[in-house]
């Protein structure tokens, strides 16, 4: 065998290879096990207000440090709090809503205005509260060091305040045993960030007291939810991550915390539950150190991620104060930077994010030339194409050539007849020599996949998608309810196929492999996300076109 016809098979294999691994790559991106059944289902809200408020532990994990640790606190300590219920307070803005539980200041409920549960639904999409799939938490106070106890803050009023820059920020006032505590909630006009400020001030008759800062999430590990094999939300991430100063995106799953607890001292970062197109996050005052931990629960089956801050001494008649910031909303990766630039990260483009980010510029510019996000995909398509098409166009030319070429390799088959051997050197001489390369045709559909799989991820993350119409489709983010595109693109291959010239010593099998390509891709893109077939559908319809005017060009 020639050098050449290795290199032939080479390429057949290559490309193969490439659409095995896609396949491949998608499957390993299915669950494993992270979703386990929630257990405790908590049945109203009284009992939400009790048993998702004991985070820290009695004692430090790090003696050295003065930053204590998460944890949950005894079952007496519990069973004394049953008897706390308090007030819920509802504060919004013109993107969020939030409810407060007065006996803790917990958030324990948040509702996206612009962000329907369902599509063609009326009803906010909530992330923080409880369904039947999970509980979702998040809070933010003080612990009493010496007594080893929350400072419950009891707030029984709440105070508006409009600053000059349109935002609105909401003081709740509270007393609990000497001790007046506040909360300071700053909401912009619009936007999910929430600026949180607690403060604790002691009446000149109570002793000294040491304080700890604190801010958790707690969840309950979700249920399985019933969603098809090639759903963008199976393949999602959901679980903690953390963000400190030796690792700026860390990946700690559910499973993970069942193994062993979290724990890291850092400044700056912050701690985040994230999930398929949303996520909870807190973050500290950058300048703080701060204990980032995460951990689970086994007397209430509950998974607590946060952060402690150092010990703050309160005398008598003095104050003190712990500010942070909350992100409860959608992955939006502008917002989620100005905030801290790490927690765009959140936003997660997988191992191609080098492709990713520029991909969803893109998207972005599309979309604010066209308002439409299906527009803005075949925008992202054509400019992609455009900029490939030098790698394109070297071999769509060399398919040019080896069209030209068909006559004489003919003669060439009907002067060797079934001596293969010698009619391959003679076809690998006239390749050689005319410069052509008979796997050409090959070589647009292996320059696609990295960006195939790039575009995957950044659909996987782009909440924007989600219930986005274009045509017939009434959601990106959703198969084709008609399956129009699948069967257009399926034909875009055969077609493609047709275009592209066959050498005669091609292998058959492999041949036959190549044919069998589009029903391939055909049934696999009957239950992919449409926003994702519009792209490769949109692409093979370019590449045609590049086929063609090549074609017309050496014909």
């Amino acid at each position: 065998m020639s050098l050449m016809e290795k290199d032939m098979d080479v390429i057949k294999t290559s490309l193969i290879l490439a659409i095995a691994i896609t396949f491949y790559y998608l499957l390993l991106q299915w669950p494993q096990g992270s979703d386990m059944q929630a257990n405790n289902i908590y049945e109203d809200n009284k009992r939400l207000s009790i048993d998702s408020s004991e985070y820290l532990q009695t004692k430090p994990l790090l003696q050295s440090s003065d930053t204590p640790s998460l944890s949950a606190m005894t079952e007496q300590e519990t069973v004394e709090d049953v008897s706390v219920s308090g007030i819920v307070f509802t504060i919004e803005n013109e993107d969020l809503i939030l409810e407060i539980d007065g006996s803790n200041g917990r958030i324990f409920k948040s509702l996206f205005k612009g962000v329907k549960e369902t599509l063609g639904s009326e009803k906010p999409l909530p992330l923080l509260g409880a369904d039947d799939q999970n509980s979702y938490f998040a809070n933010s106070g003080f612990f009493d060091d010496v007594k080893n106890s929350y400072i419950y803050p009891n707030f029984t009023k709440v105070v508006p305040a409009e600053n000059n820059d349109g935002s609105v920020t909401y003081i709740f006032s509270g007393e609990s045993e000497g001790l007046f505590l506040t909360k300071k909630i700053t909401l912009a006009e619009r936007g999910y960030e929430i600026k949180v400020e607690d403060g604790i001030r002691s009446d000149g008759n109570r002793e000294s007291t040491n304080v700890v800062p604190y801010a958790v999430i707690e969840s309950e590990s979700p249920q399985k939810k019933d969603l098809g094999f090639f759903s963008p939300e199976r393949f999602a991430y959901h679980g903690p991550v953390f963000s400190t100063n030796q690792e700026k995106y860390e990946k700690y799953g559910f499973d993970d915390l069942l193994d062993e607890s979290y724990s890291e001292t850092s400044s700056g970062g912050w701690v985040a539950i994230i999930q398929h197109y949303f996520l909870t996050a807190w973050i500290p005052e950058q300048s703080n150190e701060n204990k980032l931990q995460g951990r689970f629960t086994g007397s209430n089956q509950r998974f607590s991620v946060g952060y402690t801050g150092e010990k703050m001494y309160l005398q008598p008649g003095n104050a003190v104060f712990s500010s942070n910031t909350l992100y409860v909303g959608p992955k939006l990766p502008e917002q989620l930077s100005k905030i801290q630039e790490d927690l765009s990260l959140t936003v997660d483009y997988g191992f191609l994010w080098w492709l990713g980010k520029p991909m969803y510029w893109l998207l972005n510019i599309g979309n604010s030339l066209f308002n439409n996000w299906g527009l803005a995909i075949i925008f992202l398509t054509v400019v992609i194409k455009l900029l490939t098409w030098p790698l394109s166009a070297k071999a769509y030319v060399s398919m040019g050539k080896l069209r030209e070429l068909q006559p004489k390799m003919a003669l060439l088959q009907e002067k060797h007849g079934d001596n293969k051997q010698a009619m391959s050197q003679e076809l690998m001489e006239m390749y050689k020599k005319e410069g052509v390369n008979p796997l050409g045709g090959c070589l647009p559909m292996l320059l696609q996949m990295p960006f195939f799989l790039a575009f995957y991820w950044v659909l996987l993350e782009t909440v924007e998608l989600r219930h986005s119409p274009l045509f017939w489709i009434n959601d990106l983010s959703d198969m084709d309810p008609y399956f129009i595109l699948p069967i257009l693109n399926a034909a875009g291959m055969f077609l493609s196929q047709k275009m592209t010239p066959t050498p005669p010593n091609a292998d058959p099998m492999q041949a036959q492999m190549m044919k069998v390509f589009p029903l391939v891709f055909a049934f696999m893109f009957a239950w992919f996300p449409s926003g994702l077939v519009l792209y490769w559908t949109m692409n093979m319809a370019i590449q045609i076109l590049q086929q063609w005017w090549y074609s017309r060009k050496t014909a």
